[in-house]
């Protein structure tokens, strides 16, 4: 026993120092956004947990989890995430539609500023997970806009993402189990940063092909440790993008692009994906009561992304802990809450055989500090996995 647990914190120190050191090397200002899919499960559930790994998205928590996950295929997904003042900007547009020059955002600029967002993932969403192996290739649309003076700035941005991964069991011995992971990929990225008026936020859509475009293609590697003790602790640690290497191109303008111009408007230059390092815990609750009435009933937390401590200017620690609860019922209705952002989060989900539908309600906070600029998110995902 005393020498198991020598070999899994020798283990766990090794990812560690990797990811830190690779971190404490890195130029944080020469980083770009890591490349996933949302979730409407884990939004309700306070953000992904790395310890969590029983279905298909266990690509994007943790590679060590492919070892444990069954045979899953995905055919596509539609998940849908916005966050802000969404319903007020629908009636905006709905009032304005006869004139959309008119078009004016300024009345929902509070004293926090104003952010929006809209995320869709899918609807490619087609891979295979089982027998300790993972792939998968996806794209997501992206949209997040927030005012800088009298101007709005949408980012708008395209990925595809192409991933492979494996899993090996190193030991499995009695009540112990310990898995390591890698998951491969390579993805491609386009983004156009577009600017307008807030009192004519419609000319956005005047010549949006004229906007100059960024694209980044490159490829990445995660690595994940996955302990198990008796079936039901679960401990887990995964360093996301050890090292991303992106080639980071500027065009004149999305015509250039398209055209097949040879010609960009900018050096291209070389970026890395944000590194992050999360570890996080899972335990299954079970009792004569609960497994008579309860399918499932399972408490998580982590903590997401702790290298940020080492940042020039971190975040408040709180804002990177969660914690999510989730009860299945009949093996077929969930009931999820959670807190991450130091915000609350909750929502459920239906599985229809053919398909699974999953909701959720969860806070964000885009500042530094709690409280800053909160904003609240609804996400609806539709998966088609069988």
């Amino acid at each position: 026993m005393r020498r198991f647990s020598h070999l899994v914190c020798f283990i766990a120190a090794i990812l560690f120092f990797v990811c830190l050191g690779s971190e404490l090397w890195a130029d944080d200002t020469n980083t770009i956004d890591p490349f996933t899919m949302p979730s409407a499960r884990f939004g309700a559930l306070g953000g992904n947990h790395t310890a969590m790994g029983d279905d298909f998205y266990s690509l994007f928590l943790n590679p060590a989890a492919l070892a444990e996950v069954k045979d899953e295929f995905s055919a596509a997904e539609l998940t849908v995430s916005t966050y802000g003042p969404m319903l007020e900007m629908i009636d905006l547009f709905r009032k304005s539609a006869g004139s959309a020059s008119d078009l004016d955002i300024s009345t929902l600029i509070g004293p926090g500023g104003f952010a929006a967002g809209f995320d869709l993932g899918g609807p490619l969403s087609l891979g295979w997970v089982g027998r300790g192996l993972g792939l998968g290739v996806f794209n997501r649309i992206s949209t997040a806009a927030s005012v800088s003076g009298t101007k709005l700035r949408p980012l708008v941005s395209g990925d595809l993402l192409f991933v492979g991964g494996y899993a090996f069991r190193f030991i499995d011995k009695g009540s112990h189990i310990l898995d390591a992971g890698f998951l491969g990929k390579g993805f491609f990225r386009g983004a156009v940063d577009l600017e307008a008026p807030i009192f004519d936020a419609a000319s956005i859509f005047d010549d949006p092909t004229d906007q100059p475009l960024d694209t980044y293609l490159g490829l990445g590697l995660d690595l994940g440790l996955r302990y198990n003790f008796a079936g039901d602790l679960t401990v887990a640690l995964v360093c996301y993008d050890v090292y991303s290497p992106v080639l980071a191109t500027t065009y004149g303008s999305i015509s250039d692009f398209g055209g097949g111009s040879s010609s960009a408007s900018g050096e291209s230059s070389y970026m890395t994906v944000k590194r992050r390092l999360d570890t996080g815990v899972a335990y299954r609750i079970r009792s004569d009561f609960i497994d008579r009435y309860v399918s499932r009933l399972t408490v998580m937390a982590d903590y997401h992304d702790f290298l940020d401590l080492f940042s020039l200017i971190p975040r408040n620690p709180i804002l990177n802990a969660g914690v999510g609860v989730e009860i299945v019922l009949l093996n077929a209705l969930t009931f999820r809450a959670g807190i991450a952002d130091a915000l609350p989060a909750f929502g459920f989900g239906l599985d229809l055989s053919f398909m699974k539908l999953d909701f959720a309600i969860h806070g964000r906070e885009l500042g530094l500090d709690p409280g800053k600029m909160s904003v609240y998110a609804m996400d609806v995902g539709l998966l088609f996995r069988y």
